[in-house]
């Protein structure tokens, strides 16, 4: 679902206004496609606020930050490389995408939110083709 550009993910039985609300902030490694930090961890059920920098400054090379389902990284890369740019590496409506931001180029930065899911670890990624294999991490959700 989406609210003016902010990607939002509902998680049944938590009210909005009884969610925690925890802000974070990742960053691309520079030019190279690495995620900084690569772990992030968060309580369930919190509305998160995640701002995204991608911090490169020569390369023309744009990257996204993509939550899946665990054991679905793949497939999302797979379904995005299927769905092509225009659809900025994603397939839409993909069950296996818990949150997602568009595509974003270098210097610049995107903020939204979501809704932390229940406890677990879940693989982030960028869907761009090629960096998936080193621009991704972990987001730990805990018991709350």
């Amino acid at each position: 679902m989406s609210l003016g550009g902010l990607a939002v993910l509902a998680v049944a039985g938590c009210s909005e206004a009884d969610a925690q609300e925890v802000m974070l902030t990742i960053a691309s490694d520079g030019d190279f496609p690495f995620f900084v930090p690569d772990m992030l961890t968060v309580p369930t059920g919190a509305r998160v606020k995640l701002t995204f920098h991608h911090t490169g400054e020569i390369l023309t090379q744009f990257h996204n930050w993509v939550l899946c389902k665990p054991g679905t990284m793949e497939a999302v890369e797979k379904a995005g490389i299927e769905a092509g740019e225009k659809n900025n590496w994603l397939k839409k409506g993909d069950p296996n995408v818990l949150a997602a931001t568009p595509l974003i180029g270098k210097g610049t930065h995107i903020a939204f939110e979501f809704v932390a899911p229940a406890p677990g670890d879940y693989p982030f990624m960028c869907t761009t083709p090629g960096h998936g294999v080193d621009m991704h991490g972990i987001l730990h959700v805990t018991q709350s």
